[in-house]
């Protein structure tokens, strides 16, 4: 599937403002198809054979791949809100990679604003995305009741467009909502768009919807992970990892449980996916050689070489160390160094050493010149350390130490010996802290580090604290920085790079300032402090 190749006749919707753009299935490039405004074709012409369905539907994750970066000028460009920037700007808010350049430094240092690029471009891009998907729902639902499709294509659709809603309200709330736990900013969550807004009348109608509670937000995304469930086949042939399936919303929903603390429902949910079609690679690098065909990964985001967030987004661009890249985002000593890596893990060979600055670079995605490397959302080995861990918590350290060892055996040189065993930690906090560093070592690179973080913010067993302090590249470069089991110096860090409390204003970003001029209602609900 090209996204580029296929034209688009769903109407795009910058929530919260008095526009409606026109309908153009735009990817991440110009070459577009203009077809007339949506409000212009009835149901039957836009949804009227299969075909058409079908095309509606690349278009919504089209949406969530590349969304217009921040104005018209810049295009169709750089891979918000999912085909790259989920990825890059929660690896920019962590640690465990260093900033090369001034590229994200509004991310990497906290000094963002109302007005800066990358969260504005985070909450527009989302919310027209939302948008997508609600019309593109809308209207398989109407091509399903008039026999345009068959049942279970319909539930397909209508479950796909499900999952992408809720995957993107998720990824909003890490950004913009404290956390379950933390009391403060008015316990504001999301506003809620759960209908197309493709007319004047119903964007008049949407200025006055306000911002739901955080348990009310979640509540909303369960409910459409749980029927995304039921409508969604086990596997889309044609397109196994880059269209949501049954075992992408069950996996899903075991992310957003660790994010509610509910341990028993991460356990339960993680049980469905038990012998089924979705397991690890016994090859920790499969899941990137073989991104478009692999057991592992349960979804990702499809780029091409012809449809890519280029050369200002694309992941090999901006992470790799390889010939042709512009490795900006370089791995860190916080996590090389970590006495939790051991030498001979086999992971290490996916970050690779430049000799021109001593520094070691994230090395999943390969080949930077062709920009096409697919965004990895969510594998199998998260589903594994998701349930490590709620089972940690849950007092039940078999289970907790057999999907740890599942997920870290696989990478390791002598597995029969190098085992975590039960007597490895003296107490629950020790075996957490282990399940934590194995996701920072198992996931780097793919944007889970800043998940973690936020919803760890005042953990009662093993609190981030807030934003870490960040290493300031130049003062790393060339000092043979890169040790295993190494040290970490203090004189590594940014002087302006320091350690942000979870209480601090910076914690989670603004609403965008054009939100807030256009949007009355989302006026008086900005994050605290902004």
């Amino acid at each position: 599937m090209r996204y580029k190749e296929l034209y688009k006749n769903i109407s795009v919707v910058a929530l919260g403002t008095a526009l409606i753009s026109l309908p153009l299935f735009t990817a991440c490039e110009s070459d577009v198809v203009d077809l007339s405004p949506v409000d212009k074709f009835s149901d039957l012409t836009a949804y009227g054979t299969p075909e058409r369905c079908e095309l509606s539907m690349v278009g919504a994750y089209d949406a969530a791949q590349c969304g217009m970066y921040i104005n018209a000028d810049n295009g169709w460009q750089r891979g918000y809100p999912f085909g790259a920037a989920s990825i890059e700007q929660a690896e920019m808010r962590g640690e465990d990679m260093n900033l090369s350049a001034v590229f994200y430094d509004y991310t990497y240092s906290a000094t963002y604003n109302l007005s800066t690029a990358n969260n504005v471009a985070m909450w527009e891009t989302s919310f027209e995305a939302i948008n997508r998907y609600n019309t593109v729902m809308e209207g398989q639902e109407y091509a399903g009741k008039n026999g345009i499709l068959d049942e279970t294509t319909a539930n397909q659709y209508k479950g796909e467009c499900l999952f992408l809603r809720a995957l993107t309200y998720h990824n909003l709330m890490i950004h913009y909502a404290l956390p379950v736990n933390v009391d403060g900013n008015n316990n504001y969550g999301l506003p809620l768009y759960t209908k197309a807004i493709n007319s004047p009348e119903a964007i008049q109608e949407s200025l006055q919807i306000g911002r739901s509670s955080v348990e009310e937000t979640y509540a909303q995304i369960l409910k459409d992970l749980d029927e995304a469930e039921q409508l969604l086949p086990d596997v889309i042939t044609a397109s196994k990892i880059s269209r949501a399936s049954k075992g992408a919303a069950i996996a899903l929903k075991t992310r957003v449980y660790l994010h509610l603390r509910k341990w028993d429902k991460v356990i339960e949910e993680a049980k469905k996916m038990e012998g089924g079609r979705f397991a690890l690679e016994s090859d920790p690098t499969t899941p990137f050689t073989a991104k478009s065909d692999n057991k592992e990964s349960i979804f990702s985001i499809e780029n091409s070489t012809e449809d890519n967030p280029d050369v200002n987004g694309a992941l090999g661009q901006m992470m790799s160390g390889r010939e042709g890249g512009r490795a900006i985002i370089t791995s860190s000593p916080t996590v090389y160094n970590s006495k939790y890596w051991t030498k001979d893990d086999k992971r290490r060979s996916l970050v690779l050493y430049r000799a021109s600055d001593d520094y070691y670079y994230c090395d999943k995605y390969q080949d930077p010149t062709t920009q096409d490397a697919w965004a990895p959302i969510i594998r199998y080995a998260e589903v594994l350390l998701n349930e490590a861990e709620a089972a940690a918590r849950s007092n039940n350290k078999a289970l907790a130490l057999e999907k740890l060892n599942e997920v870290r055996n696989r990478s390791l040189a002598n597995p029969s010996e190098e085992s975590y065993k039960e007597s490895d930690f003296s107490d629950t906090k020790a075996l957490v802290d282990a399940i934590l560093w194995e996701r920072r070592i198992e996931f780097h690179g793919e944007g889970r580090r800043w998940e973690d973080i936020h919803r760890l913010a005042n953990d009662d067993i093993s609190p981030s604290g807030g934003i870490p302090a960040k290493i300031e590249y130049n003062n790393c470069k060339g000092q043979g920085a890169f040790v295993v089991n190494g040290e970490i110096k203090s004189e590594w860090f940014g002087s302006s790079k320091k350690f942000i409390p979870y209480t601090d204003k910076r914690f989670i970003w603004p609403i965008p300032l054009n939100d807030i001029l256009r949007n009355p209602t989302l006026a008086k609900q900005q994050n605290a402090g902004w």
